[in-house]
């Protein structure tokens, strides 16, 4: 046996691409795996958060105190009407007997209205200051309700929690409170489709009240007509959670159409102490020295 020692050839254990190529390939693909995993396990946390029962939503609901952030005993006409409508919204719906809605009315000038763990919806008198009819009114209820009945706040909190963990582990941080504040009671988020099926579903009840559409696309010309006094630009359809108010209120006339519904009638008009109820509201926010 004869021994040999040969020429090793120059550059053999070296790589002829750049480094930093490959280091934008490797970071690309590892965003890429993020934003796929991320994706998955929200959209399966959701789901699986959506097989909770609706007895178990209630007892992460009662974790939170709401107390403090609600006026209810301060207006009680007021939040009696919008606990009656509620219910009739409820019953138009066909929510199962488990699924009690609770209506609570917030003092604040603040244009908003959202429904949250448990069947609470909250609504804001600024958001009311500015609804011309009960029929506007019961599209907003009808579409926070609609929320309630299809889950949507137990998905958006499954989904995060999942994604959280998921976060948690990778970084190597802890979190120990993965339900958060109640602040976050006011903050899940929907997605655009279920946003939409909330739309449809409002449509649906207001229909079943007054057997027409006419007053719900008001709802959405008010958010409408805010941006464009405040001069704020809608973000691009693509990336919002919220179809855009001219599809909103387009739609009304499409399902009118879709369905041979009328999409005018009479409207019915607030009880006189609705206003009333808001001014007295106002004047104990700002009271004159």
């Amino acid at each position: 046996m004869n021994y040999e020692n040969p020429h090793i050839p120059e550059g053999i254990n070296t790589n002829k691409e750049h480094p930093l190529k490959n280091f934008s390939i490797l970071l690309i693909g590892s965003i890429v795996l993020i934003v796929g995993l991320t994706i998955v396990l929200g959209v399966g946390g959701g789901w699986l958060a959506g097989k909770i029962p609706f007895s178990a939503e209630n007892e992460i609901a009662s974790m939170y105190s709401i107390e403090e952030d609600v006026d209810d005993e301060n207006a009680p006409e007021l939040v009696q009407y919008l606990q009656n409508l509620t219910d009739k919204i409820s019953q138009a719906q066909n929510l199962p007997d488990e699924m009690k809605i609770t209506a609570h009315y917030i003092n604040s000038d603040t244009v908003n209205a959202f429904a949250t763990l448990g069947g609470h919806i909250f609504v804001f008198r600024g958001l009311l200051e500015k609804l011309p009819n009960e029929n506007t009114l019961v599209t907003l209820l009808g579409h926070e309700i609609a929320h309630v009945k299809y889950r949507h706040p137990i998905k958006s909190l499954g989904s995060g929690i999942l994604v959280s963990i998921a976060i948690s582990t990778v970084t190597g941080s802890t979190n120990s409170n993965l339900l958060g504040s109640a602040g976050m009671l006011s903050s899940l988020k929907f997605g655009r489709d279920m946003e939409q099926q909330s739309d449809e579903e409002a449509m649906n009840t207001l229909h079943t009240l007054y057997g027409h559409l006419n007053g719900g696309a008001e709802l959405f010309k008010i958010f409408q007509h805010m941006r464009e006094e405040m001069d704020v630009n809608e973000p691009a359809e693509l990336f919002s959670t919220h179809p855009l108010d001219e599809h909103r209120i387009a739609n009304f006339s499409d399902r009118a159409i879709k369905k041979g519904w009328n999409e005018m009638g009479d409207l019915t008009p607030l009880p006189d102490f609705f206003q009333q109820s808001l001014k007295s509201s106002l004047d104990e926010e700002n009271p004159i020295d």
